[in-house]
C-alpha cells in the first residue's frame, strides 16, 4: 500500500493552506496576509526565515498537518532548526502526519547543517499525546522555558 501523505513546502502566497491546521494549535493565529508577510519578510532577509511545511492528503487542498519552522543560530549551540508550530487537524490525527513532519524536519535540519532540532510545547493533560510523540521521535525535555508578557509594543 502506498503512503497517502504528501509533505511539501507551503510558500508565502499559499499560507492560507496552513491556517486551518495552525488554528487548531493557536486559535488566534494571524490572518493569512500576516503569515504571508512574515514569510516573505523573513525569506528576504536570509535563510533563517519562517517557513511552513504541510502534510497533504488526496482530495484536500488544505494541509491536514503543518509545521512552522525556522533556522536560528545561537551562541550556546550554533545552527539549530526551531519548530514554532506543529499541529494536525482533529480529523487527521493518529494517521502519522505529525510524525512524518518531525522525521522530515530532522532530515531537513541535517541537510541545512543544523546541529539540533528544538521545539517548545505547552504543559498540561491536553499536551500529553504531543509529548509522547516528541519523545518517540527522539526529542527530550532539556530546559524550562520562562516568559514574561510585556503588553503591546509602544
Amino acid at each position: 500500500m502506498s503512503d497517502p501523505r504528501a509533505l511539501r513546502p507551503i510558500p508565502p502566497g499559499d499560507a492560507a493552506l496552513a491556517l486551518p491546521a495552525l488554528r487548531e494549535l493557536r486559535p488566534d493565529s494571524p490572518a493569512t496576509d500576516r503569515v504571508e508577510a512574515l514569510q516573505a519578510h523573513l525569506h528576504a532577509v536570509g535563510p533563517e526565515g519562517y517557513r511552513l511545511t504541510g502534510a497533504f492528503e488526496p482530495g484536500r487542498a488544505e494541509a491536514v498537518a503543518v509545521a512552522g519552522w525556522r533556522v536560528v543560530t545561537t551562541l550556546w549551540e550554533g545552527r539549530t532548526l526551531y519548530v514554532d508550530d506543529l499541529s494536525t487537524l482533529p480529523g487527521a490525527r493518529g494517521r502519522g502526519h505529525a510524525g512524518a513532519l518531525l522525521t522530515w524536519l530532522a532530515d531537513e535540519a541535517r541537510h541545512l547543517g543544523c546541529v539540533a532540532l528544538h521545539l517548545d510545547s505547552g504543559t498540561g493533560e491536553a499536551r500529553h499525546a504531543a509529548h509522547r510523540l516528541y519523545h518517540a521521535h527522539g526529542l527530550s525535555i532539556s530546559a524550562h522555558h520562562f516568559s514574561r508578557a510585556l503588553g503591546e509594543p509602544a
